[in-house]
């Protein structure tokens, strides 16, 4: 077990990049689970100049980092260096993350509902304009460096690389190296060794191209969130949107549309259900012709069919051509209540008749 400064315990290595490792381990002092990321040893060049220049850039790394303040960042603990066989190796200390990246996420088809997918965007998109509004670029967004918690939480991570944009003139790094992931870099980074906020948002959005279409299946990504990411992802910086808060308006207004649209009823149908409800006796609605099969089939009896039946019939024809504000349906209302109460009352005084009959028999 290797022991940072004796103070935390580097139990076991969960990632290792081209220029640092990430271990899960044990801070003794405070006794709790985190995270340290060591500069790999193995991609310290022998040059003292280079082994400066990383070093810098770690040591930036913690200082940007450690400015941040967002649900949707991990949070810096602490940074420092250590010595390991005369050689000094920086190191840094996170929030422990007890998930997966977004990489090893997409890896299981399970995860690729459309609410889980959404939420991981838009909370790393929060992190993203969050960085931002300090003043910072991150400068390798990509799903490696997009953490998922537990409970579903997505945080930015990685600021490794990132520089501070009112600094963006000092460089740390050799000219002509790309640290970034090319696949998700800006063509004027990868072109020309610019950086703004703007290959950030492009990025994001060569990201967002890249998982939606897991979310919306073959029905593809819809037009309205097309047309925002095709902004976002124009190889020229000045066609984008003009910030990660910009980007996140138009994306999440998208987003608003597309699910209204995918709830609205089209016009002139009627949910099943609602016209399975519309039955009621003394209501107007969809109650099918009497006699039909799904009458209740107490109706069927040729006396209850003789007094009943008729008067429904009768009901059912005048109140479809009545508005229910309409003075003429209340009294309609009350006709056939009437009608059926004479009905009902007719068909008690022959049971009564019947009975007498029947008495009368025996008597």
């Amino acid at each position: 077990m290797r022991l940072i400064n004796g103070r935390y315990e580097l139990r076991e290595l969960v990632g290792r990049g081209g220029m640092a490792e990430v271990w899960d381990a044990w801070d003794r002092q405070l006794r709790r689970r985190v995270a340290v990321k060591v500069l790999d040893s193995g991609s310290l060049l022998p040059l003292e100049q280079d082994e400066r220049i990383q070093q810098e850039r770690f040591e930036r790394e913690a200082h940007i980092a450690a400015q941040m303040n967002c649900a949707n960042i991990v949070t810096v603990h602490d940074a420092g260096v250590f010595v390991e066989n005369r050689r000094r190796y920086p190191f840094l200390v996170m929030e422990f993350i007890p998930g997966e990246n977004l990489r090893q996420h997409l890896r299981h088809p399970e995860n690729w509902s459309l609410p889980s997918l959404l939420r991981i965007l838009t909370d790393a998109l929060s992190g993203l304009v969050y960085a931002h509004s300090k003043q910072v670029v991150h400068r390798d967004i990509k799903p490696e460096n997009i953490m998922i918690g537990p409970d579903g939480t997505a945080k930015l991570a990685d600021f490794g690389i990132a520089i501070e944009m009112r600094e963006h003139i000092q460089r740390l790094t050799q000219a002509q190296r790309a640290l970034g992931t090319q696949h998700y870099s800006a063509p004027e980074y990868l072109h020309h060794g610019q950086i703004t906020h703007l290959s950030d948002v492009y990025s994001f959005a060569v990201v967002c191209a890249e998982i939606l279409p897991r979310a919306y299946g073959p029905a593809g990504i819809p037009d309205d969130l097309k047309v925002v990411l095709d902004r976002s992802l124009s190889p020229d910086p000045a066609q984008r949107h003009r910030s990660a808060a910009e980007f996140q308006h138009y994306f999440c207004e998208a987003l608003e549309r597309v699910s209204n649209a995918t709830r609205t009823t089209r016009p002139g149908t009627v949910p099943d259900q609602l016209r399975q409800s519309q039955t009621s006796v003394l209501t107007p609605g969809a109650l099918r012709e009497p006699g039909l099969e799904t009458a209740d089939p107490l109706l069927y009896s040729s006396t209850w069919n003789f007094f009943l039946i008729p008067a429904l019939a009768s009901r059912q024809r005048l109140l479809a051509g009545l508005a229910r504000d309409d003075y003429r349906y209340v009294a309609a209302l009350f006709g056939v209540a009437a009608t059926a109460g004479i009905a009902l009352g007719g068909l008690v005084f022959l049971l009564l008749a019947w009975l007498l009959v029947q008495v009368g028999k025996f008597v």
